[in-house]
């Protein structure tokens, strides 16, 4: 038998406008720190993958205006390895462009690691395992394989996931997968569409909803027939693409794109498929970084529960629950406040409530209409 090839495909063409205004078009949130000091989320990305494949077998999709840029953080992933799509088109086309290059250079069973650059997860041991489990399940099933992360809280800014706990997988369907590994396997019942408070505190009640992690397994042949299945359109569109680094690819990317429609994986694909398995991942210390009050979440916090960047110019009196970071020295003070958000990159201050986090984005969108794009 043939080495079946393990293909990271690393999304990394968003900006996250939730992270603004650290977060720029120049600056996307993949290439930054916050909460992982050191390394950007793409390189700690990059660390995490090279654990069950190689960098000749890694893709990574990005938007042409930060090609320059990443190629300083694409570490030994080569020129030939990183694809530039002239035009942001969402997640199906990028997973169907990968899908068509990796089938040229590998075949269909070829399996595909669908990863968004700007995760986090901390426990990466566990993350080896899981995928490993998930290539086996993808293999075994030719299914369409979704990683879901068991919720904590009701969180409105992620997706959700139902389990269909009325067909579960067995082990004589699934001879190379254990007794005890079936326990984390479940067909989609359904996706769901970020909720509001209420119906995600009814979601996380229910204890057969899991957060949609928007990191997916399957073979290059199951997903290229799930996209022609549902998206014909896109596949003809990128139809007789050359290989990346040809003379001639920029060129015809640029014309399939500027007719390519945008439409998400989980919208034109995923919720329409009827072999979808969801892999019930556990202890992985997963999240998708999404907002700032998810940095507050995430970071070590003072005795009031501040998060206070260290060796910056910021005193925190009488207040709590407040995350402040700065890239000046100019002094911050917060005073007599509570669940405050205060970010201040140099040319720009963000101040709003934790709780109004998921909204960041809406200021980007008023900048933007007001032509304030020197802060965009």
């Amino acid at each position: 038998m043939n080495e079946i090839k393990i293909c990271p495909v690393i999304m990394a063409g968003g900006v996250g406008t939730r992270f603004w205004p650290e977060s720029r078009e120049a600056r996307p949130k993949q290439l930054l720190e916050v909460v992982t000091k050191g390394n950007t989320l793409l390189e700690e990305t990059l660390k995490r993958v090279s654990k069950f494949s190689s960098a000749e077998d890694t893709l990574i999709i990005t938007n042409r205006s930060h090609l320059d840029l990443l190629r300083r953080h694409a570490g030994s992933i080569s020129e030939k390895n990183i694809i530039a799509e002239p035009l942001g088109r969402n997640t199906a086309p990028c997973i169907a462009l990968a899908a068509n290059i990796l089938r040229e250079r590998y075949g269909d069973n070829a399996v595909m690691i669908v990863l968004p650059a700007d995760h986090l997860i901390k426990n990466e041991d566990e993350f080896t395992r899981i995928i490993d489990k998930g290539v086996r399940l993808a293999l075994a099933t030719g299914g369409l394989i979704t990683l879901g992360i068991h919720p904590t809280r009701p969180e409105t800014g992620y997706g959700y996931l139902q389990l269909d706990e009325e067909q579960l997988p067995s082990h004589n369907e699934l001879p190379n997968i254990s007794e005890f590994e079936l326990r984390d396997i479940f067909r989609v019942k359904r996706f769901a569409e970020k909720p509001d408070r209420e119906t995600a505190k009814l979601f996380l009640e229910s204890g057969d909803f899991l957060w949609n992690s928007g990191m997916f397994i399957w073979k290059v042949s199951a997903i290229l027939a799930a996209l022609q299945e549902h998206t014909k359109d896109i596949l003809e569109h990128l139809r007789g693409l050359p290989q990346p680094g040809s003379r001639d690819f920029d060129t015809k990317l640029a014309d399939a794109y500027s007719k390519i429609r945008g439409v998400s994986i989980d919208y034109g694909v995923m919720e329409r498929a009827k072999n979808v398995y969801v892999l019930r991942a556990g202890a992985l210390g997963w999240s998708d970084v999404g907002s700032w009050d998810e940095v507050w979440r995430l970071a070590e916090k003072d005795m009031n529960n501040n998060v206070i960047e260290p060796g910056k110019n910021i005193i925190a009196r009488n207040s709590k629950g407040c995350l402040a970071l700065s890239k000046s020295d100019e002094m911050i003070i917060l005073s007599g406040v509570t669940d405050l958000i205060v970010v201040h990159s140099g040319d720009a201050i963000l101040i709003t409530n934790r709780e109004s986090a998921q909204s960041v984005k809406d200021v980007v969108d008023y900048l933007k209409r007001n032509n304030r794009t020197e802060y965009l």
